[in-house]
């Protein structure tokens, strides 16, 4: 161990949230000793998956090896050791406020995602000092800071991938799911694959139709799959997919990509794919 290294904790809390900022770990590695704090979804005894693989068995082969030390229980951490804190959201709701409450240091986190919450301006002080946002046009106040999504600076790898299907990204699958500020979401169902008149699109590509679930902690996948099948044309040639290891890939291998608007959506405008956001069926009644 390098004594004259300064120490970061990284603490990891979600999987579909943390991926975007899990690639910078081997680069903190490389000039810091760091420890890793598992919580909220990621503990590994009270965190819940629920899709139909366990992602966060891929995060341990992929990352483990360039921590000093895993935490999964916040008391056992010395936070006096630390220059810096790392955190990949910025909610209450996934422990930050106490973690917060417990640094010695300067604690940065990450945002959410693509939401209307404001999560990263309204919870400074509150869980973090400052705030990666995704680019400059969110930056509304002066601690926030341009990250960008450093999971997709590997889609340089990933050009000139052969098209092999079109792929269609759900959000939220059946009708009356709200939030806690109230707002309903629209669901995906007959009426938004009948709405984008998916067999026209899949007769003028010619290829077979992805649709993409997101797995969430306190759903089932499969009623979800059960619940699409039964909104999509018989004579749609597709398939269902819940967890996929490489979304780079499962993009980068897409002819055309139609969903919700969300961060994910980021990776086929990168890549100068084809691409169709649907309004008002993500995060936000704008995209």
């Amino acid at each position: 161990m390098a004594l004259n290294k300064k120490s970061i904790l990284f603490v990891t809390t979600q999987y579909r949230t943390g991926e975007r900022v899990y690639p910078i770990i081997p680069f903190l590695a490389e000039d810091y000793n760091v420890d890793l704090y598992k919580t909220y979804h990621m503990h590994p005894q009270t965190g819940k998956w629920g899709g139909d693989k366990d992602l966060r068995k891929v995060f341990d082969i992929q990352y483990n090896k360039f921590f000093k030390e895993i935490f999964s229980e916040i008391n056992n951490i010395n936070f006096s050791k630390y220059n810096l804190i790392i955190t990949d959201d910025c909610r209450v709701q996934s422990g930050m406020r106490e973690i917060y409450a417990k640094r010695h240091c300067l604690m940065v986190s990450n945002c959410h995602g693509n939401n209307a919450y404001y999560y990263p301006v309204k919870n400074l002080n509150v869980c973090f000092d400052g705030c990666f946002v995704f680019g400059q046009q969110e930056l509304s106040h002066p601690h926030l800071i341009p990250g960008g999504v450093p999971s997709n600076d590997a889609l340089v790898n990933y050009k000139d991938k052969e098209k092999k299907h079109i792929l269609i990204v759900t959000n939220f699958i059946k009708q009356g799911f709200t939030d806690l500020n109230g707002f309903t979401f629209l669901p995906n169902d007959k009426k938004f694959f009948d709405g984008m008149d998916i067999l026209k699109i899949q007769r003028y590509y010619n290829k077979p139709v992805v649709i993409k679930i997101k797995s969430r902690e306190g759903g089932d996948y499969v009623d979800d799959i059960n619940f699409i099948k039964a909104s999509l044309p018989e004579e749609l040639d597709y398939k269902i997919i819940v967890d996929v290891e490489d979304d780079n890939l499962l993009i980068a291998e897409s002819e055309v990509v139609i969903g919700h608007g969300s961060t994910m959506m980021l990776k086929p405008l990168q890549l100068g794919i084809p691409t169709a956001i649907i309004k008002n069926y993500g995060y936000t009644d704008q995209g």
